[in-house]
């Protein structure tokens, strides 16, 4: 993720390296299913808005260099920025290829399918966000112009609803004629792809737009909107819990498109300075990139075959030693990047 994040900035945006290090390890609690205990599936949809605005950031560094440039010059640097991420990818899709070939049972299962996890969801775990970061760039700086800005976020709303009723609201969907029928000939979830990180990279450009209005807001009624906003997400998931259809793999919330802009504006707002912002930004692109394939060697090689289940206090435990090695290679990296240049592709 770090390296959509390197564009020469106008101002310091201390606070996106805060965010993005401290919910890095938010992204690894979910990963690593501790909220899968029924006790704490309140807290689910809460870290689910965290993604949205990794989107958001991501998006909001980019163009507002890129809307600041000659016509003839970004071109060029768009095919920078997504070189730069699709690298990012490519080297740790590298180093997990031994794992992910026999995790996505590759060998058996075709080159179709191969080619679907990397554009349409994962190869490596949790890999799909920087190919949909990539694709979603793409999508909305080529499209989002002249009559295109209209289209750019009605096909954003689309296929954000399409997601909500695939998966989150699917019980609602079921009940029409033609949805279900849709959804059966894809057989694929988009949530995990570029299809749903289109409308938070638009509503990205938009805080770019609109940045001085967005500046001169009151923080307390930005705040007070993000409380509502979480409140209306907690009796949503609430409802579906108590209907039986929580699922961990809900990645998508109606409310989240509220909960997201909203905490993204809150944290577009705050002034602050952090010493080490460039060490922090660098390490959670570390986090994001290693965590989860960490945390699924644990559940499928170590817990599921000696336990049969994967629940509390066994998933607690998966995420403190996953954060522990994650950092440890983290850490590792870094530290010898400057001697091993080939790891400065690792962030």
């Amino acid at each position: 993720m770090q390296k959509t994040d390197t564009v020469t900035r106008t101002k310091s945006y201390d606070s996106f390296d805060l965010f993005k290090f401290i919910v890095s390890f938010l992204v690894m609690v979910l990963h690593t299913r501790i909220f899968g205990d029924s006790r704490f599936h309140w807290l689910h949809p809460w870290c689910r808005i965290l993604i949205p605005v990794y989107f958001m950031i991501s998006s909001f560094l980019f163009f507002s260099k890129y809307d600041r440039l000659p016509d003839g010059e970004k071109n060029a640097y768009l095919w920078k920025l997504v070189k730069r991420d699709l690298i990012l990818y490519l080297f740790w899709f590298i180093v997990f290829l031994p794992f992910t070939t026999i995790y996505r049972d590759y060998l058996h299962k075709g080159i179709v399918f191969f080619f679907g996890t990397i554009l349409l969801g994962s190869s490596f775990p949790a890999s799909w966000y920087l190919m949909a970061l990539a694709i979603g760039i793409i999508f909305v700086a080529k499209l989002d112009r002249g009559i295109g800005k209209y289209i750019v976020p009605v096909i954003a709303f689309l296929f954000f609803f399409f997601c909500l009723g695939q998966n989150t609201w699917r019980v609602i969907a079921d009940k029409t004629s033609l949805l279900p029928k849709i959804y059966k000939a894809t057989e694929i979830s988009y949530t995990a792809s570029f299809v749903i990180s289109i409308i938070w990279i638009w509503i990205g450009r938009l805080f770019v737009k609109f940045k001085d209005r967005v500046l001169a807001a009151d923080i307390k009624a930005v705040a007070t909107a993000f409380v509502c906003s979480l409140v209306l997400l907690f009796f949503e998931d609430k409802w579906l819990f108590d209907r039986g259809l929580f699922t961990m793999n809900n990645d998508v919330y109606f409310f989240c498109l509220f909960a997201g802009p909203l905490f993204f504006w809150l944290i577009l707002k705050m002034d602050i300075h952090i010493k080490h912002a460039k060490t922090m930004r660098c390490m959670s692109t570390l986090i994001y990139c290693i965590h989860a394939t960490i945390a699924e060697l644990l559940r499928v090689y170590v817990v599921m075959p000696r336990l049969g289940r994967y629940e509390m206090p066994w998933s607690t435990l998966c995420f403190l030693v996953t954060a522990a090695i994650t950092l440890l290679f983290g850490w590792l990296i870094l530290k010898y990047s400057e001697k091993i240049k080939i790891l400065k592709y690792a962030y």
